[in-house]
This record gives C-alpha cells, sequence and structure tokens, in this order.
C-alpha cells in the first residue's frame, strides 16, 4: 500500500525501507477479477513485505515453487 511516498506492508502496517528511490525487495501484487467472482471488475493492489509472506506461505496446503535466478537485475 503506498500512502504519501510510502510503502506499507498490507498485513503488518509496517513501513517498508526506502533506498533512494527504491524500496526494500517485497511482493507487489495486483489483482484486477474478472468474470465469475464475486469481485467483478474489482482490482486490488498490495504489498507484503518478506517477513509477512513467510509466514503466509506457512499457511498454504501447496508450497509455492521457488526458482534461484542465475543473473539478478
Amino acid at each position: 500500500m503506498t500512502e504519501n511516498e510510502k510503502t506499507i506492508c498490507n498485513c503488518c502496517g509496517r513501513e517498508l525501507e526506502r533506498y533512494g528511490t527504491r524500496y526494500e525487495d517485497h511482493l507487489h501484487i495486483i489483482k484486477n477479477w474478472g468474470y465469475l467472482s464475486e469481485q467483478d471488475g474489482i482490482t486490488e493492489e498490495m504489498d507484503i513485505c518478506p517477513d509477512c509472506l513467510a509466514n503466509w506461505e506457512r499457511t498454504f496446503a501447496i508450497a509455492p515453487r521457488k526458482y534461484r535466478m542465475t543473473e539478478l537485475l
């Protein structure tokens, strides 16, 4: 969630650290809901810090696939 040039974790409310023009790495999600859902026509946007993401992933019945990147941009 971005408020007044701040990025805040939607789960814990912690303000993410800013390094010049960039923020600490985090999960940024934008979901445009389409037909056949309760949220037809709604767009949701959220930011999740690494700690909250790790906690959230522990609740998944099936863990997400993870891959090692060979080049970091």
